[in-house]
């Protein structure tokens, strides 16, 4: 873990000393730099993800034929549906899987402004936007409670970003319920929506405000690569496919 975080430590050093030669010898910049370009690494992940939701929505139809078939067998009714996503490689619950990968790459970025914090002193290359990143601020009523909400906020928008263009659970024409595996996805991502910025605020709260920094550009590059990806994107891939059909 220590060679991990001499690593990370070292990429940031280097991001900080690109920064200064535009003139921005800050290491908030340094920090941005770093999130952008994670996300970045990501993007193909994101774009899976994305994909395989899509592809739940297009398997609804046989998703339906299966519940008329197998409606009053719960169980194997819904070991079918399973089947049918695992052979079309759809998995109803990979919304989750950029956000566990970047779990450990939170915990060492975490782990490295601890590294920093010796060098901080009164050094203002460690001030911005009127925080020090290696501070902790706390519950405090004043300007530096504006990072924990600008958290918050940023992450409730992604979260409600992917869920407006998530695939909506079909109802089972037998009982006129949802699946149980589309429900349980849909039902997870309602408590992610409320559950997870407050989570991300008091992450903010009780950790150096560097990594409220990261959080916070985190969220924004998530919400511009989301749009991106069904706005732009999906409508090319559209576009292409409907010039295909009618040639």
């Amino acid at each position: 873990m220590s060679t991990l975080v001499q690593g990370m430590t070292l990429i940031l050093e280097w991001l900080f000393n690109l920064s200064s030669t535009i003139g921005l010898p800050y290491w908030g910049v340094a920090i941005i730099l770093f999130t952008v370009i994670i996300k970045l690494l990501l993007y193909p992940l994101t774009v899976k993800q994305i994909v395989s939701m899509r592809k739940i929505t297009e398997l609804q139809p046989k998703v339906r034929d299966i519940q008329k078939k197998y409606g009053y067998d719960k169980q194997k009714m819904n070991q079918k549906i399973m089947e049918l996503y695992s052979k079309e490689k759809a998995n109803p619950y990979s919304g989750c899987l950029p956000l566990l990968v970047q779990i450990p790459i939170l915990y060492i970025f975490y782990r490295s402004l601890f590294e920093l914090t010796a060098r901080a002193s009164n050094d203002p290359s460690f001030h911005f936007l009127g925080f020090n990143i290696t501070e902790t601020y706390g519950l405090t009523l004043d300007y530096h409670l504006l990072l924990p909400i600008v958290a918050g906020v940023t992450t409730y928008l992604m979260t409600k970003v992917s869920m407006a263009n998530s695939p909506k659970p079909e109802m089972n024409p037998m009982n006129n319920k949802k699946n149980n595996v589309a429900a349980s996805a849909e039902q997870t991502q309602k408590i992610m929506l409320y559950i997870m910025p407050l989570f991300m605020a008091y992450i903010v709260i009780s950790l150096p405000s560097g990594l409220g920094i990261y959080i916070v550009t985190m969220n924004i590059v998530s919400i511009l690569q989301t749009i991106y990806i069904y706005k732009v994107l999906f409508k090319r891939e559209e576009k292409k496919a409907k010039l295909n059909t009618e040639q």
